[in-house]
């Protein structure tokens, strides 16, 4: 008898608790419940964001940062016209050893840089540890040597950190995902928050003369970030297709009221007792279906069921705009796919501007800029919206010490 009374007395306290909480609510609005929302999942997860940007800005730049710690020699590239692409891949698959092959061949990004190789044991990805890139002149066809180097340990933990937050296993992309849909959820959710009336517009978009404490904290956080919104809003939103790329395409399809013209195809697989094609012979297949481009890279595949792929660019397109690519079954020597912008829809050209976008290429030196400042400002957050919150409960606790 006097446990049920005492459940009975729990759920009345609970349903008490639970009408004073909508009481609450109703009394000072939606906008009250979504300023704390807002605030407790940025103090919450506050570390994992601030992380994440962090990480994203580092990567923009890793390849620069990594040429600069291995120190490896500068190659000299001789002045005069390009040997064909086919005698280039020939030179770099003849200088494999025996055992290994040519597995990714990249075409330099502008005069004067050699092409970079990617050799390894036959049958692995272009990243096995026992792989190794080499430097050729594209004019005279001479192995310049070893490009030294590589990943170095920082850019791996950066790298492990922005795509599957440290988990390994498939686990921590789709978190790294969520966490991208909670930075969407802050963006909106901040934007009403700030939301000011009219004639206080202004106020709200600029950072006051000499302002400090609570004031400063509360117009870096509003100001700066209604000014870098969209910015941040892209950014996000792009790292949520890329952790969940098929359901953002689909509802993509749903909002631009347009198909993709061609879904992902089946995932490729090894033929028992049958060699995989080399790349020269893979790109001579993919010449065959493309016209009017330029060959940039030649890559076989990171993981059993990924398609070889064949790259090119479009003349006169921006540097990391989406690429021509030819997708094609190394075991069955056939092409699979091929996707070329120029013949994109809606659906299809905003799905193939995710991964650019987000990587801050494809729109200039404006755009990268400001996709590596984007990565500061979870940081910038974090310090103002905290401050905010530590001053105004310590503004509370000393009213009521003083009631």
């Amino acid at each position: 008898m006097g446990g049920a009374l005492a459940k009975m007395s729990n759920l009345d306290t609970t349903q008490s608790e639970s009408k004073s909480f909508m009481t609450k609510v109703s009394g000072k609005g939606l906008r009250w419940l979504l300023a704390e929302i807002h605030l407790w999942f940025g103090l919450i997860l506050c570390a994992p964001l601030v992380l994440l940007g962090l990480s994203g800005s580092y990567l923009m730049y890793h390849d620069e940062l990594d040429a600069l710690v291995a120190g490896g020699p500068a190659f000299e590239v001789s002045d005069g016209t390009s040997q064909s692409v086919d005698a280039i891949i020939a030179v770099a698959a003849a200088a494999a050893p025996q055992g290994f092959s040519l597995r990714m061949i990249r075409m330099p990004d502008g005069a004067g840089e050699p092409v970079i190789a990617r050799i390894g044991p036959d049958g692995a990805s272009f990243r096995d540890p026992r792989a190794k890139s080499i430097a050729v002149d594209p004019v005279t066809l001479d192995v310049l040597g070893e490009v030294v180097g590589g990943r170095s340990l920082l850019t791996g933990i950066m790298h492990d950190i922005h795509s599957h937050a440290l988990i390994p296993g498939g686990i921590g992309r789709p978190i790294v995902g969520w966490l991208g849909v909670i930075m969407l959820f802050l963006c909106g959710s901040g934007l009403i928050i700030w939301w000011p009336k009219p004639r206080k517009l202004w106020a709200a978009l600029t950072i006051k003369r000499g302002a400090r404490g609570l004031r400063l904290h509360r117009d870096l956080h509003g100001a700066v970030g209604f000014w870098t919104l969209i910015v941040f809003t892209i950014v996000s939103f792009t790292g949520v297709y890329i952790a969940f790329p098929n359901p953002v395409a689909s509802l993509m399809e749903t909002v631009l009221m347009e198909e993709r013209s061609s879904p992902p195809g089946p995932p490729v697989k090894a033929a028992e007792g049958v060699p995989e094609m080399g790349l020269q012979d893979a790109v001579r297949l993919a010449d065959t279906v493309v016209s009017d481009v330029d060959f940039v890279l030649a890559m076989m595949p990171f993981r059993p069921g990924q398609p070889l792929r064949v790259q090119y660019n479009v003349p006169g397109s921006a540097e990391g705009a989406p690429k021509v690519t030819v997708m094609i079954d190394p075991w069955k020597i056939d092409v699979v796919k091929v996707e070329d912008p120029r013949a994109f829809g809606r659906t299809d050209m905003a799905v193939a501007w995710q991964r650019p976008l987000h990587a801050g290429v494809g729109l200039g030196p404006i755009w990268n800029g400001l996709v590596f400042i984007s990565g500061f400002l979870p940081l910038l957050f974090s310090i103002t919206g905290i401050s905010m919150w530590w001053i105004k409960r310590r503004a509370r606790q000393k009213r009521g010490r003083a009631a």
